[in-house]
């Protein structure tokens, strides 16, 4: 993706005012020619980054959100309370529910560990909230938020794995050895890419030792943080490898990104084998 094109994206991102899920709507209209998926990773990277500056769990914050919703279950406001809150104080549903939550069980869960356990377990299962009120309003939290909530937790990891499976058959059907990340860590190994090659494979002149699968579009700034973290530990310890972003990258990047580092949005189709 050019450039420009995702400045135009992201423009539209930050004037947009309201759920996610309804920016996802606005960005589909918007650039019909851009895979949806690839919207959707744009806008989830940018709303969790912006999440990161703008959530906190302080005692005022807390105390704040919940003093917010118990009046407006006082006023006996329309369902969909924190969803409203969420709004007027531009963060997630799931976030706001979570500092009610924190508010709520305070008292009664007095250890914080216990506290932030049995809150986490809250959000996934609505149904062990003694306030039924409020278990429905947290309930209606988990449907409209499309970034925080556990059952988009589970869609994300599941859609990591499909794509993990894409490359273990291509591979197989190559007829290639290789290890995935799960074997590697029996060995000791703490960072560790998705696929590391017994025998390298050859793409474009560049000689390949691993393949990393990211299920997220590859931007300038979580690219960079993904080589501090992570691909520059894989390329020092096994050479050159392959990062594939399935839905899609700046080209940008590639111009920057080390020679020890191939990018591309899909499994080549010129593996050469090397004997």
């Amino acid at each position: 993706m050019e450039t420009e094109e995702y400045g135009e994206i992201m423009k539209t991102i930050k004037g947009f005012h309201g759920l996610t899920r309804n920016c996802l709507m606005v960005l589909t209209e918007k650039f019909p020619k851009i895979q949806k998926e690839t919207l959707y990773s744009i806008l989830s990277l940018e709303y969790q980054r912006h999440m990161k500056h703008r959530f906190e769990k302080s005692p005022s914050s807390i105390n704040k959100m919940y003093d917010l919703y118990e009046k407006a279950i006082t006023n006996g406001e329309d369902s969909g309370v924190i969803i409203r809150l969420s709004l007027e104080n531009k963060i997630a549903p799931c976030l706001a529910a979570k500092l009610i939550l924190l508010k709520k069980y305070e008292d009664v869960l007095n250890d914080e560990s216990v506290l932030q356990t049995n809150v986490s377990q809250y959000l996934r299962d609505t149904s062990l909230i003694d306030d039924k009120v409020l278990a429905y309003e947290i309930f209606l939290c988990t449907l409209y938020d499309d970034q925080y909530s556990h059952i988009v937790e589970v869609m994300r990891t599941s859609v990591g794995q499909q794509y993990e499976i894409v490359i273990n058959r291509k591979l197989r059907e190559l007829g290639l050895a290789f290890r995935d990340e799960e074997w590697l860590r029996k060995l000791g190994y703490d960072k560790t890419p998705d696929f590391k090659l017994d025998i390298p494979i050859m793409i474009d002149g560049l000689v390949i030792h691993w393949i990393e699968s990211k299920a997220v579009f590859g931007d300038v700034e979580s690219h960079t943080e993904y080589i501090k973290n992570q691909y520059s530990s894989y390329w020092n310890r096994f050479g050159p490898g392959l990062v594939i972003y399935w839905f899609g990258y700046m080209k940008c990047i590639t111009e920057t990104t080390s020679k020890n580092l191939m990018i591309k949005d899909k499994i080549p189709e010129n593996i050469q084998q090397l004997e």
